[in-house]
């Protein structure tokens, strides 16, 4: 598929302007919004925890507060991961007489996926949250919440789901090739079949968020690197498996600690 790549984005080159310009645009956008809320010691505001229980908002507000901080680090983190996709897309509809409103329909079926998957997260963070207030021996050793996550997504990485949700990755093109069609409707299946294999191979990375905190800037840092590198790099095959025995370790490192004195960590 890499030589039909190579064709698709050389269609009308000239004349389509690059989507990589927008996409690291909007991502720059979302890192230096996220790292001044960090640096002006604000991060609290960024955290889904503070603003479900600290915040006096009524609850529609804090979801809505909740989707807006969601789709900030999807742009932040995500966005980066298809501009191969958005390349190809440019160039098979350059000659459509109106592209603007599939590509428009690609982009949004893609970002409903994500908002869809956080709120389903945060269901199951507010369960989570629940659980632990009403169970103190879990209150008590809360730090097996973070190690149970870390553990899943390490053990994750190994699964065939992700290897083959990276592989559709990989190479967008074959994607395309399948399931293109010209208007809105033909794009916005294909933004939602793009969207729910890269969500097969990053949601269990994604949900390491909730671990540690909507917001949290350095793990958004590693987990952006782990995911761009294993879904565009050339090396991204050889990275898949250290990156889980890290995170197996490091969950074996924590439930170990926590069982062996005070937590060391909570679930935010």
């Amino acid at each position: 598929m890499s030589e039909i790549t190579a064709r698709i984005e050389r269609l009308d080159r000239a004349a389509v302007r690059d989507p990589a310009v927008m996409l690291w645009t909007v991502a720059g956008i979302c890192w230096t919004a996220t790292v001044l809320v960090t640096v002006l010691g604000e991060a609290k505001l960024a955290n889904h925890d503070y603003i479900f229980e600290h915040s006096t908002l009524p609850w529609p507000a804090r979801i809505a507060a909740f989707l807006l901080i969601w789709m900030v680090m999807i742009g932040a983190m995500m966005l980066p991961t298809t501009v191969r996709m958005a390349r190809l897309v440019a160039a098979v509809t350059a000659r459509a007489p109106r592209p603007g409103p599939a590509r428009a329909a690609l982009a949004a079926s893609y970002l409903a996926v994500w908002a869809g998957f956080g709120l389903v997260a945060l269901a199951g963070d507010r369960w989570i949250h629940f659980t632990v207030n009403h169970w103190p021996w879990l209150s008590q050793h809360s730090g097996l919440i973070l190690a149970g996550t870390l553990g899943l997504a390490g053990a994750f990485q190994f699964s065939s789901l992700k290897e083959r949700c990276l592989t559709e990755c990989r190479d967008p093109a074959a994607m395309l090739w399948r399931h293109y069609g010209r208007g809105p409707g033909r794009a916005w299946r294909l933004g939602i079949r793009h969207a729910l294999n890269c969500l097969g191979c990053c949601w269990a990375l994604m949900l390491m968020m909730f671990a540690v905190g909507v917001g949290g800037l350095l793990w958004m840092l590693l987990i952006t690197a782990a995911m761009v590198a294993e879904k565009t790099t050339r090396w991204g095959r050889r990275l898949t498996v250290p990156v889980g025995v890290g995170l197996l370790i490091a969950a074996a490192v924590i439930g170990i600690t926590t069982f062996g004195s005070a937590p060391v960590a909570t679930w935010h």
